[in-house]
């Protein structure tokens, strides 16, 4: 949990500067968007890939080989001279998340005692959303008084001392003779399993969703008003980025125990709900103060869904191979995040940065309905 906390805290240390960031170098809407689509693309390529390696290799060395990459691209993201070398580096940090962050979720997930699959996940996604939580706050400010590279050099040193800490006290999950004996995974068992089918496509289709607004978000708060937004200083967008974040992280454990003792599927159902109510309230605010509430009702949607969903994930995968089953899925949550951040650019060239944030909100839905449809017969 701490080193994945560090890691993540350095990534979300750059998450609200990154497109204008990109801006700064001369990229327009789409390409704002190409740029958050190089990095789901290249995690949806290898991800599959490194799954299926971890669950017959050593996971820590593979979490290790993905921190050094974050903390090698730290540096050279301030060395970026025009778009297509930012875009270059964003894919090769994909890569890293790839080897980094469905791994070490898999290796939490392989130690989970049966029944505690909820509270297990629920403090895993403590660590990580409480890394992307404070980091928009340092990464906003940190820009402010500082400069736009100033948080890459922070993700690096922070990336740096978790990759220290992963190499001196993380243990192998398993042993090399243990790892050989292991059944060889399929993705065609994965994904035809009813109950992880569904979770899959509430992930991409989620994620389609969440990557239009993502992808724009700060631009929103950020962003001028001859270009639709709300024109703040950046440290407030890391601000309220954090406080979304933050909230739901501290709610992840109690919702995981939450969803050892309820309905999975009704937990996640509802948390979609409160996400589209609070995707559909952003556009209509022209303040900070609504942007906070609108953030605050997705986030407690998201802690609501996650607990549940990644429980699903861990009680089939247990049997399937964790390795593969995280990665299957965390492809799932890519794919989506290449189309969203392309599709949003493209609607705002055409209409307008708000509506966008409503079309969001249609796409969850159905989502929803899609996750409902497929697993309503399966054992959760």
């Amino acid at each position: 949990m701490l080193c994945v906390f560090t890691a993540m805290l350095g990534l979300g240390i750059i998450g609200p500067i990154m497109p204008l960031y990109a801006k700064d170098l001369g990229a327009t809407f789409v390409e704002v968007g190409l740029l958050s689509s190089a990095w789901s693309l290249s995690r949806l390529m290898f991800a599959p890939l490194i799954g299926r390696i971890s669950d017959v290799r050593s996971k820590k060395k593979i979490i290790a080989s993905g921190l050094g990459v974050y903390m090698v691209l730290s540096i050279l993201y301030t060395a970026a001279w025009d778009f297509p070398s930012l875009l270059s580096m964003r894919f090769l940090h994909g890569i890293g998340s790839a080897l980094a962050t469905p791994v070490a979720i898999a290796y939490a997930a392989e130690i989970t005692p049966e029944g505690k699959e909820g509270r297990y996940m629920g403090m895993m996604n403590l660590a990580m959303f409480g890394g992307m939580g404070f980091g928009p706050f340092i990464g906003g400010y940190l820009t402010d008084l500082f400069s736009l590279h100033a948080p890459f050099y922070v993700m690096g040193a922070l990336t740096a001392l978790s990759l220290i800490l992963n190499l001196l006290f993380l243990p192998d999950s398993k042993p090399a003779r243990e790892a050989e004996r292991a059944v060889k995974p399929s993705y065609g068992r994965i994904l035809g399993n009813r109950a992880l089918a569904a979770v899959f496509t509430y992930r991409i289709i989620g994620a389609l969703g969440q990557g239009i607004i993502f992808g724009f978000l700060s631009i929103f708060i950020s962003g001028s008003k001859e270009v639709g937004g709300l024109g703040l200083p950046l440290s407030v967008s890391g601000t309220i980025l954090s406080v979304g974040q933050l909230s739901s992280a501290f709610l992840q454990r109690p919702f995981g125990d939450l969803a050892d003792k309820h309905s999975k599927v009704s937990l996640a159902l509802i948390g979609g709900i409160l996400g589209i109510l609070g995707f559909t309230a952003l556009p209509m605010t022209s303040e900070a103060s609504g942007v906070l509430a609108a953030s605050f009702l997705w986030s407690m949607g998201g802690a609501l869904a996650m607990p549940a969903m990644t429980a699903i994930v861990a009680i089939e995968g247990k049997e399937l191979g964790m390795g593969s089953t995280m990665s299957v899925l965390d492809s799932a949550m890519s794919g989506g995040m290449i189309v969203g951040p392309l599709v949003a650019g493209l609607i705002i060239e055409a209409t307008g940065l708000r509506s966008v944030f409503y079309f969001s909100s249609v796409v969850q839905a159905v989502g929803m309905a899609a996750f409902y449809t497929i697993i309503r017969k399966a054992r959760t």
